[in-house]
């Protein structure tokens, strides 16, 4: 059983995401990868011109990670032993001031495994 957490930070250079995978189960679990890409991140504004305090789902994200960016086109995979945990990091550079909601997600096959988090720039 695998549990994922999402930790945003906003700072001077952008903003920073750590997306955590753990194995909170009793055996291992391997993931299993078509590329070098692991995991992708999505920026969504919250609080639109109507006001609204939460994120539209139905929009599209204003920033996401793996928009531009090359990954290898290699078989690949990761195992995780109960107890073991995987840590992968993003940073969002320059974003516009506001609100955003943070959608990190596994690019594993046959998993399903996001979380999402939050954060304010200035």
């Amino acid at each position: 059983m695998l549990d994922a957490a999402l930790t945003t930070a906003a700072g001077n250079e952008g903003v920073d995401l750590v997306l955590t995978v753990a194995n909170a189960g009793d055996d291992p679990v391997t993931l299993r990868f078509r590329t070098g890409q692991r995991v992708d991140f999505a920026a969504y504004r919250i609080g639109g011109k109507d006001g609204r305090d939460e994120a539209d789902s139905d929009a599209d994200p204003v920033w996401r990670y793996s928009t531009g960016r090359m990954f290898t086109q290699a078989l690949g995979s990761e195992t995780l032993e109960p107890g073991d945990s995987a840590t992968y990091e993003a940073r969002w550079r320059d974003p516009p001031p506001g609100r955003y909601r943070f959608v990190g997600e596994v690019i594993a096959e046959e998993c399903d495994l996001t979380a999402t988090g939050a954060a304010e720039v200035d």
